[in-house]
C-alpha cells in the first residue's frame, strides 16, 4: 500500500466516525489531529492494514513520514471544509431571522438587508484580497468582520460572537494553506447569501434590485 491509500483509508474512516457519532464533527476531527495520529492509527486500520503498514515502515525510514504527512493535508482539507460551512451559515441565517422577525415591519427589515449586502460586499472583497495575496486573514480579522455584521444588522445575542469565536478557534488550528481553502468556500457561501438578499428577499419586500 502508498502512503497516501493508508492515509486516505484512516481518513475516511474517521470522517464516518466522526459523523456518525458526533453532532460537532470539528471536535471529533480535532480530537484526531495529525500530531496524534501514531495514537488512532491502528483503530482505523484493518489487520492486514496494519500489518502491512509494520512491514513498510521496516522497509523504509520515510514510510510513515509519508503516511503522517498525507493525512495532515487531508485533515486541513476537511476540517476547511467543516470550518467553512460552520462559518457561512452563521451568515445564511442572518436574512432569514431578519425576515421572520414579526418585530420588524417591512421597512425596517429592507434596511437591515440592504446593510448586510452592503458589508457582505467589503467582506468579500477582503477575502478576494487575501486569496490573490496568498495571505489568509487572521482569525482576529475575521472576528472583526463578524462583528461589523452584528453591528450592521443589530445582533445583539452574546450567542452569536461566542459561536463565532468558537469556530475562529478551529480555524487557527489550520496551516496557510487550508485557511486559505476555508476562506475560498467561505467567499462561495457569501456570494449565495448576497444572491438570496438581492433576487429573493428583497424583491419579496417589493425592492428591485439597484432600488
Amino acid at each position: 500500500m502508498e502512503p497516501s491509500e493508508i492515509a486516505q483509508n484512516v481518513f475516511d474512516r474517521i470522517v464516518n466516525f466522526c459523523t456518525n457519532n458526533y453532532d460537532n464533527t470539528l471536535e471529533c476531527l480535532t480530537n484526531h489531529s495529525p500530531d496524534q495520529l501514531d495514537v488512532f492509527i491502528d483503530a482505523y486500520l484493518t489487520d492486514k492494514e496494519g500489518n502491512e503498514l509494520d512491514e513498510a515502515i521496516e522497509n523504509s525510514d520515510m514510510f510513515w513520514d509519508e503516511v503522517k504527512k498525507e493525512y495532515e493535508k487531508m485533515w486541513n482539507n476537511g476540517m476547511a471544509l467543516e470550518v467553512a460551512y460552520f462559518l457561512g451559515n452563521e451568515l445564511d441565517l442572518i436574512p432569514y431571522s431578519i425576515i421572520e422577525n414579526d418585530g420588524l415591519d417591512d421597512a425596517s427589515k429592507v434596511r437591515y438587508l440592504k446593510a448586510y449586502d452592503e458589508v457582505l460586499y467589503k467582506f468579500s472583497d477582503a477575502i478576494k484580497h487575501a486569496l490573490q495575496d496568498s495571505k489568509p486573514l487572521s482569525s482576529a480579522d475575521l472576528y472583526d468582520w463578524y462583528m461589523k455584521i452584528a453591528d450592521a444588522v443589530s445582533i445583539k445575542s452574546s450567542d452569536y460572537s461566542e459561536e463565532v469565536s468558537n469556530l475562529l478557534d478551529f480555524y487557527d488550528m489550520l496551516d496557510d494553506n487550508a485557511k486559505l481553502e476555508m476562506l475560498s468556500n467561505l467567499l462561495d457561501d457569501i456570494a449565495d447569501v448576497l444572491y438570496d438578499i438581492e433576487e429573493k428577499y428583497l424583491p419579496d419586500l417589493g425592492v428591485l434590485k439597484n432600488s
